[in-house]
């Protein structure tokens, strides 16, 4: 889970700097440890899955660090999925390419792989990425990986590779929770130097979706209260979020307006009913997607657009920007008509 990083000048950052353990990421973060300590047994594969933002990234490269630092020299490997892909296909057209690649991972220690999704579309390194695995199991090396979602959601795969992943320890990590981003906003407020009032803390908490979010939100109100030279209170941090991230509302409020309008017009809904309060189950869905693409592509906070939609709160637009995330991770064909509508020009005012 990402989070306060406060960098001492007497050494370089670590990847657990600042880390904070959660109910949200605790699964996932001691299957870490107990990798970069060596307990491959009843751990590897490790597959850490949940949605974008969730931290999944920073676990393995917390992993990477820290198994580094335990031994140093050991041979070890963190690439993303993508790039494995890439240096299959190359391996694919040299004679002695599956040779090399076949050399330089299956005599690993440490093996890292993020976002497993990538592989998806690419059978060659599906089918190398299994045997790969059978040849580090077979030598006690461990394995830990990233996916959008986990084993049991997917289809498609080789059986042979499904079976080899499955076989160790499968945790979820989630976006942080209100503890979470309270402990957060605490922390890196401290760090920063700011002297947030309890009512700014709580109000920060409640409206920032991750630890992005709540970064800027921070910063702005640092940036406000010397400006402005307004206590660091829960009224500005309200001012803050009100202003939709960058100042300019209006641009925002209009843009959410626009991507709302796409999604009634691809969902054969009406704009009003899709911002009403009505519940009809045709509804649900695109006004989830709809919630989304706008806090995705616009400054507004969930405040705000909890009030373009119906006047709902944020915790009613937390959790429907979740629900629409993962529902995009499971179904690539709606993904790809959703990123049709954010793709410049896609949308139109009206």
């Amino acid at each position: 889970m990402p989070d306060a990083r406060d960098q001492k000048p007497d050494r370089p950052p670590h990847p657990w700097d600042g880390f904070l353990v959660g109910e949200e990421n605790a699964l996932a973060h001691a299957g870490v440890i107990a990798l970069a300590r060596g307990d491959a047994a009843g751990v590897s594969p490790l597959i850490v899955h949940g949605p974008s933002g969730s931290g999944k990234t920073r676990l393995l490269e917390g992993l990477v660090a820290e198994r580094i630092a335990r031994k140093p020299g050991a041979a070890v490997a963190h690439l993303t999925a993508e790039r494995f892909a890439a240096l299959c296909a190359e391996a694919a057209g040299t004679r002695a390419g599956f040779g090399d690649l076949r050399e330089r991972f299956r005599a690993l220690e440490l093996f890292v792989l993020d976002d497993l999704h990538a592989l998806e579309n690419a059978p060659l390194a599906l089918s190398e990425l299994a045997h790969t695995l059978d040849a580090l199991d077979q030598a006690g090396a461990a394995v830990a990986a990233s996916a959008r979602m986990g084993p049991a959601r997917w289809s498609g795969w080789p059986a042979r590779l499904v079976s080899r992943l499955v076989g160790g320890l499968s945790a979820r990590v989630d976006t942080p929770g209100p503890a979470s981003r309270r402990r957060y906003v605490l922390e890196r407020s401290r760090s920063r130097g700011l002297r947030l009032s309890a009512e700014a803390v709580e109000t920060l908490a409640a409206q920032g979706e991750d630890f992005r979010t709540l970064d800027g939100l921070l910063a702005r109100i640092g940036l406000a209260g010397k400006v402005e030279h307004r206590a660091l209170d829960g009224s500005l941090a309200e001012d803050v979020l009100a202003e939709g991230g960058d100042g300019a509302s209006g641009n925002s409020a209009r843009s959410a307006e626009r991507i709302a309008r796409a999604v009634a017009e691809k969902f054969g809904v009406n704009l009003r009913d899709l911002r009403s309060a009505s519940r009809r189950q045709a509804l649900v869905v695109p006004r989830h997607l709809a919630m989304h693409l706008v806090r995705r592509g616009t400054t507004l906070s969930f405040a705000a657009i909890g009030a373009f939609f119906g006047k709902r709160d944020a915790a009613t637009i937390r959790h429907a920007c979740r629900v629409a995330a993962e529902r995009l991770a499971a179904d690539p064909a709606l993904a790809a008509e959703i990123a049709a509508i954010e793709r410049p020009g896609a949308t139109r005012s009206g």
